[in-house]
């Protein structure tokens, strides 16, 4: 194994040994291509690039080096992300666990993070800074929490991708337009509309068309729609007041119970009235589904 910043790493050798036992040819070269030179190492591995040099390696190894390649990255980010899949997993399993959801299996909840683990990557590499890729990982854990608790069929996979990378945008800036600047990234990169979606909507529960011309904006409505969308809104909003600096609640309860009574006296958790107005319909509509249950 090698090290990356106090990370054990998964060798060329290993990765060898990994593609021998996998195909029966240890795709040497391929491996030493991605990681012998330091200088270019961050560079094969930016996940920006798979497809220009998913391609290089289709025409010089075929289909099976083309997987080889993709393995490669995948065990390298299992090695890097490896506890918050964990995490992850285990936040999601025991909230199911909690509310009974496990003995009823929904189809859509994902049994793999393997995509969650290269959307944290995809976050690091737009240059989201560490604290906001923090949040976004507590966002995903809230909104699957809040998933749990609904009695309605659900997109599970877009929940957590759509709250794990619903401020991509912040890797340009952290105004009004951060929503739209990260469905734009995100559009560039190929994610799915949905979860581009998840990104413009999010900001102040919904802009409105006037408040998207005041950011500078194309003019819209920017309210969420699905419920999906709106449950990203919603944990978004929780994980803002549990972890704000101003030590507003003692606990997750708390903020869910006193939600309203919070936007209406702490303006720099509402951001404005409007859309403190729009939280808290978007909260009474969420609960409203939870206690129905």
């Amino acid at each position: 194994m090698t090290e990356e910043r106090g990370i054990a790493m998964p060798s060329i050798e290993k990765h060898a040994e990994t593609s021998r036992n996998r195909t029966g040819r240890d795709y040497l070269d391929l491996h030493e291509w991605m990681d012998k030179d330091p200088l270019t190492k961050i560079q094969r591995h930016d996940i920006t690039k798979i497809h220009e040099y998913g391609q290089m390696m289709l025409d010089k190894y075929g289909h099976e080096g083309l997987q080889e390649y993709l393995q490669h990255i995948h065990d390298d980010l299992l090695a890097r992300f490896g506890h918050v899949k964990e995490d992850l997993e285990k936040s999601v399993q025991d909230t199911l666990a909690y509310f009974g959801v496990s003995a009823k299996p929904r189809k859509s909840l994902p049994s793999e993070y393997e995509t969650l683990l290269v959307d944290l990557e995809l976050l690091s590499q737009a240059g989201v800074a560490p604290e906001d890729v923090i949040h976004c990982q507590r966002v995903c854990r809230k909104a699957l929490e809040i998933a749990s608790k609904i009695d309605k069929p659900l997109d599970y996979d877009l929940i957590a991708r759509g709250g794990l990378l619903h401020d991509l945008g912040k890797a340009k800036g952290r105004a009004d337009d951060h929503g739209f600047l990260g469905a734009k990234i995100g559009r560039s990169m190929g994610l799915p509309e949905e979860i581009l979606r998840i990104m413009e909507t999010h900001v102040k529960a919904g802009l409105t068309p006037e408040e998207a011309r005041d950011a500078g904006i194309p003019e819209k409505d920017y309210a969420p729609e699905t419920l999906e969308e709106k449950i990203v809104v919603y944990a978004d909003k929780l994980v803002d007041i549990i972890y704000s600096a101003d030590n507003v609640v003692s606990s997750a309860d708390e903020a869910e119970k006193r939600f309203t009574e919070i936007l209406s006296t702490h303006p720099k958790l509402a951001k404005s009235q409007k859309a403190a107005l729009r939280q808290i319909n978007n909260h009474l509509e969420i609960q409203s589904m939870i206690n129905s249950i």
